[in-house]
């Protein structure tokens, strides 16, 4: 295998949750492109966080300045009317560019579904605009912008961390902020080290000589609520000792390490069912079995974090 080793958050997560979806998503996909349509399927509430964010960076990278109430709503409406529809047309059609859970696995949905995402994403969008957050980045202006919807990488020793940071600014009094757009409305299990990592990147990149210096927001647009926290030194040491622990026990499970090589065989399958109704991978555990059964409520997904790319 030809990609090099890295660690993210969310590598984390899948490897927490089961080890043969670990495999297929950052091992077997990088080889056999029918593993890699699945991996890149989007259930609904992942879909209704990709539209807040790509709206939001597409806004951010085009404006200055905030438009006037009936842009914005055209706007809005834009995204939901034109966007989104355009977008199940083309899951409903078998794209391989877009393609939801949903209709790959024939889970019916129902209008509520429907109507339960389209609020997301209006609601976010609609608090996006009314926030302190986005009045504030727009006041000091664009040359004080540090990072926008970009995949950036640092090192814990010889791992390459991965990270997608929203947004990234420096305030009217110095100080960085880091900004994390959410669409869930609660904390993720990895928000403590998503913060650190931030952290560590920014000092790495000499935007601050302490952690001291940094301000993180969570901000989560559907309550809405912003949830902005001081980082110290203490935490950016937890952070860096939980990923290099996390990375190793990944390594225990190569046949080769330095290669970065893995075999199917050593990443066991899990049994929980209502995990593996919902995973991507779902017909390629069970071929002959399950394909008729319903896949459950949707579980909660937490967007933004420490990303590694696809």
């Amino acid at each position: 295998m030809d990609v090099p080793f890295s660690w993210s958050a969310s590598r984390h997560d899948t490897f927490s949750s089961c080890r043969r979806r670990y495999y297929y998503s950052y091992y077997a996909s990088h080889e056999d492109e029918e593993i890699k349509r699945l991996k890149k399927l989007s259930a609904l509430p992942l879909w209704a966080g990709s539209v807040v964010h790509d709206t939001i960076e597409w806004f951010l990278k085009k404006h200055d300045t905030l438009p006037p109430p009936e842009e914005q709503d055209a706007l809005i409406r834009r995204v939901v009317h034109t966007g989104m529809v355009s977008d199940w047309r083309e899951s409903e059609m078998g794209s391989r560019r877009f393609r939801l859970f949903e209709h790959e696995y024939d889970q019916p949905v129902e209008q509520e579904d429907k109507r339960l995402v389209v609020n997301i994403v209006m609601r976010s969008l609609q608090h996006f605009f009314k926030s302190d957050t986005l009045g504030e980045a727009l006041a000091v202006g664009r040359d004080r912008w540090l990072a926008l919807e970009d995949l950036v990488s640092f090192h814990v020793g010889d791992v390459e961390v991965y990270l997608r940071m929203d947004l990234a600014f420096r305030d009217a009094d110095g100080r960085v902020v880091i900004v994390d757009w959410k669409t869930g409305r609660r904390e993720g299990r990895f928000n403590e080290i998503q913060v650190a990592g931030y952290a560590l990147y920014a000092t790495e990149r000499g935007w601050v000589s302490s952690p001291e210096e940094i301000a993180t927001e969570l901000n989560y647009l559907v309550i809405p609520r912003a949830t902005r926290r001081g980082v110290d030194a203490r935490r950016v040491d937890h952070a860096r000792s939980f990923i290099a622990k996390s990375a190793r026990t990944m390594k225990e499970l190569l046949v080769d390490p330095l290669g970065n090589e893995a075999r199917l065989e050593d990443f066991p399958m899990i049994d929980r069912p209502r995990v593996c109704r919902r995973c991507n991978f779902r017909r390629l555990c069970f071929p002959r079995a399950g394909e008729d059964a319903q896949a459950g409520p949707p579980e909660t997904v937490e967007d933004g974090g420490l990303h590694e790319p696809s």
